[in-house]
């Protein structure tokens, strides 16, 4: 049943890219309210045909399914052929395949879990995800393990079971292993982090990694957050709040502030960030946003650069130092929160 359900979910995938390629072709942007993907989801995606109804079980509430499915929002697709999605997906249900036939599934709520999670891999979303992924990993000169990162999620399904199981009565629960908290972790989400993800966050922020929370990574995150809030404000009472499941997310996931060509979170947040997390963002938005950014700098440096240029360059850099020792600061060639207020006051 669950290879069943497999194949199933590989011939709805395939068909689903399909219809996206040939809508994008026909310059057709399907909405939330348009029938065509409404029918194509109910159609081909819920699986009512295979057999049993355990595969009901797969149907989304059409809002969820709209939500998922629906490529109009964010179009993470859009310039992606057919064949790059499709080599995508293969590698990750190939990897999941693997992980799934490794471990037993032995129970109907774990073989509906499995069939969702694998089902997920199809969606939009999560084909934009391993795209960027694969880009960052190729920029930080690393690879994308989905083998381990399919065994991750089918053990973290299969192994309840497991643990049921073994439970003797007699003896009573085992305790949960405590685990320590990074230092100087302030909320929930942050004492939950491990130390690579924080050297992660760090990287992201140009912060030198020592695994902690501390006065500079504080520093750092708080005028990111000011860098990538609209028009640069935010609550004074938010900036020394712990990190956000969102925040910690993206910046745990992106590439190194240094990949990027920048110093600071100052410079990271304001042309790079701020265009990618607004709300509705595109393609053809971030790309502009991040130019605009840039060059309002630029401007304010009275340097001259070309055209839709969305990374500091070695004219701004120079420009950057003199106006740092015209304004007495500290020497060097970075933007940090007291410059850029000089900057645009």
């Amino acid at each position: 049943m669950l290879q069943a359900g497999f194949n199933e979910i590989n011939a709805g995938c395939r068909s689903y890219i399909q219809f996206v390629f040939e809508e994008r072709m026909r310059e057709r942007r399907f909405k939330s309210s348009v029938s065509a993907i409404q029918a194509f989801i109910s159609g081909v995606l819920t699986l009512e045909e295979a057999g049993t109804k355990l595969f009901s079980y797969l149907i989304l509430s059409s809002s969820a399914a709209n939500a998922f499915y629906d490529a109009s929002r964010i179009d993470p697709l859009q310039g992606m052929t057919v064949e790059n999605i499709l080599k995508i997906v293969n590698k990750r249900q190939a990897a999941f395949e693997r992980a799934a036939a490794s471990r037993a599934v032995t129970s109907s709520p774990q073989l509906v879990r499995v069939w969702r999670e694998y089902q997920w891999i199809c969606t939009p979303l999560a084909i934009s995800s391993d795209f960027n992924s694969l880009a960052a990993a190729t920029v930080d000169g690393r690879k994308v393990d989905f083998d381990a990162d399919a065994r991750r999620l089918v053990d973290s399904i299969t192994d309840t079971i497991g643990r049921v199981k073994k439970f003797d009565p007699n003896i009573g629960l085992t305790p949960a292993p405590k685990v320590v908290s990074v230092e100087g972790a302030v909320s929930a989400i942050e004492k939950a982090l491990k130390p690579d993800e924080v050297m992660k966050i760090q990287s992201a922020l140009c912060v030198a990694p020592d695994r902690k929370f501390g006065q500079d990574t504080r520093a750092a995150i708080n005028v990111w957050r000011r860098m990538t809030s609209k028009e640069n404000k935010i609550d004074d009472a938010k900036l020394n709040e712990g990190m956000s499941t969102n925040e910690v997310d993206y910046l745990v996931r992106t590439v190194s502030c240094v990949s990027l060509g920048f110093k600071t979170a100052v410079e990271r947040g304001y042309v790079y960030d701020a265009a990618l997390r607004e709300d509705k963002a595109t393609t053809a938005s971030v790309a502009s946003g991040q130019a605009k950014n840039l060059l309002n700098i630029a401007q304010a440096l009275d340097v001259k650069i070309s055209l839709g240029e969305t990374r500091i360059t070695p004219d701004m850099r120079l420009a950057i130092r003199k106006k740092r020792e015209g304004l007495a600061l500290q020497k060097g060639d970075y933007i940090d929160y007291e410059l850029f207020i000089n900057l645009f006051k």
